[in-house]
Formats: C-alpha cells, sequence, structure tokens
C-alpha cells in the first residue's frame, strides 16, 4: 500500500469541493460504476437493517439503495457540505400531510459532513458499507478498513469499488505525474488484516473515448486533479495545456477520438460471526447444554 503522506488531504477537500460545483456533467464513469456494483450486489443475500454509502457525493448511490433495500435506514458520509446537502435533499420525503405520514413509516434517510477514516457511527451499528469510488482518495485505506469492520455488525457486509493502478495510463504514458491508485491485492490484504471474511476481488477495465485531447482533459479534471503533496503548485500556463493536447492526440485512433482507460476494481467481504474486537481480541461465548430431562 502507499505510503499515507503521499496524499495531501486538503488538497483532496478541494478537489471533491470542485466536483460538488460540478454535480451532473461528467460523472458517467461514476454512475456506470455504480450500476455495475448493485449488479455485484444481486449476488448476494443480506438484510442490512442499516446502511452507510461511504463518499455519498450527490446521494445518486443513497436512491439506488434505496430502491434495494426499502426497509433499511440509510445514512450518507461525504467530506463536502454541499455534497451531504444535496444527498439530504435526494432522500428526503416530499412536503405536506401524507408526506409527513409516510415519513413516520418509514426508516431513516439522511447525509451527513464527516471523514471516512474516522466515522462517526456507533460499532456494530450497520448491516452494509457502501462505498463507490471514493478510496483511492484516502491516504489509509487499511485504516478506512478498519473502520468498515468496527461500524459493521457480525455477518454485516462492506463493498465498494476503486481505480486500480492501471486507471488513465494514457496520461501516465504522456508523462503525467499523477496521485497513485491502489493494487487490488493490496485491498484485499487490507480487508484480511482489518478482520473481514471471504473477501472477494474483482477487476475490469472500461474504456472511454472522446472527440478531443481538450475534452478528455477536461473530464479527468472532473473527476479530481492531482492530491499530491509534492505536485505542483500554480494554474497551469496555456502552453503547458497546449502540450498535453498534443501529446495525447498523438494516440488517436483512425476516427480521430482518443481513449482513457479505467481499471475498475470491486471487492466485498463479510464481519465473521465472532467478531474480532479492535484490540485484536475476538469475544467467544460459552454455552450451557440443555439439561435432559
Amino acid at each position: 500500500m502507499d505510503p499515507a503522506n503521499l496524499l495531501d488531504p486538503s488538497a483532496v477537500r478541494r478537489q471533491f469541493a470542485r466536483r460538488a460545483l460540478r454535480a451532473g456533467q461528467d460523472d458517467f464513469i461514476l454512475r456506470e460504476v455504480e450500476r455495475r456494483m448493485l449488479e455485484h450486489l444481486e449476488l448476494t443475500r443480506i438484510d442490512p437493517g442499516a446502511i452507510a454509502d461511504l463518499g455519498c457525493g450527490q446521494g445518486h448511490g443513497l436512491l439506488a439503495l434505496r430502491s434495494r433495500y426499502p426497509a433499511a435506514s440509510l445514512i450518507g458520509i461525504d467530506l463536502i457540505a454541499a455534497n451531504a446537502r444535496a444527498a439530504q435533499a435526494a432522500v428526503a420525503p416530499p412536503r405536506g400531510l401524507l408526506a409527513r405520514l409516510r415519513k413516520a413509516a418509514s426508516p431513516a434517510a439522511g447525509a451527513i459532513v464527516a471523514d471516512i477514516n474516522q466515522l462517526p457511527l456507533a460499532t456494530s451499528s450497520l448491516g452494509l458499507a457502501w462505498s463507490n469510488l471514493a478510496l483511492h482518495w484516502c491516504a489509509d485505506v487499511p485504516g478506512v478498513m478498519g473502520e468498515c469492520h468496527r461500524v459493521l455488525r457480525p455477518g454485516g457486509l462492506v463493498m465498494f469499488s476503486v481505480f486500480g493502478v492501471d486507471t488513465l495510463s494514457q496520461l501516465r504514458a504522456a508523462g503525467a505525474v499523477m496521485m497513485p491508485f491502489p493494487d487490488m491485492h493490496d485491498l484485499g490484504d487490507a480487508l484480511v488484516g482489518a478482520g473481514f471474511a471471504d473477501p472477494v476481488m474483482d477487476m475490469e477495465r472500461i474504456e472511454l473515448t472522446y472527440a478531443s485531447a481538450g475534452a478528455l482533459i477536461d473530464e479527468v479534471r472532473a473527476l479530481g486533479g492531482n492530491a499530491l503533496r509534492t505536485r505542483a503548485r500554480g494554474l497551469q500556463s496555456p502552453r503547458r495545456r497546449r502540450q498535453w493536447e498534443e501529446r495525447i492526440g498523438a494516440g488517436a485512433g483512425a476516427d480521430g477520438r482518443v481513449s482513457l482507460s479505467f481499471e475498475v476494481i470491486y471487492g466485498h467481504a463479510w464481519v465473521p460471526a465472532v467478531k474480532r474486537r479492535a484490540d485484536g481480541a475476538a469475544t467467544v461465548e460459552f454455552r450451557r447444554p440443555p439439561a435432559r430431562g
């Protein structure tokens, strides 16, 4: 796993705040991966009771999860207040008398501002921890896995997607210095190290094409820029931008379109029936056998 000090938390916050201003624009990859995660979820049998969406953005995932589990309570967690407000509005019932009656009979749903490295949730309070394309922004991914294990009850499920090491390979080939993305095997090790059982890891590549190198660069900026501590400061000059467009455009296909690759990693794992405590110990129950009459 990459050292925790590679990412600048303040830069990560600025990237997400900038993305919040562009909500609904250039987010095809987010929605597409979300759709594929939901297909993965169809293969599991779980009655979660309570669900948290870690890095919930504008609440698209919360709405999809509510449709999948209408009896479950929902909490969205996001680093940016604008996202949390939008997610809260997305899952809030409509106003009016009928809405209040429905709200009284419906499970709780809302969103809060918090860092998923330190979840403001009670231990063993969730049945499902869900995260779509957010964990690669965390400097301490094993720590986040530990937090997920803490807040999930025995039998609970963590399910996530992240961008993997080969994401944006065309930009790296053009010489871009970019933030690191996690390796699938490291993520599996982090799950086991946190105390999860039966981890399942999967990977696929998604390739998007753009009409121009400029459109490709704009999409990458919408997804988030460089959050490395060692990144160059200051605004990008027009000359620098033209250089990048020329390098990327050199790889255009016969139709003139340029490609951008995403390695998407999917993972899920379960909390064992006997849950390991934070200190590494596990509770063992001794039960007296029933008396024979």
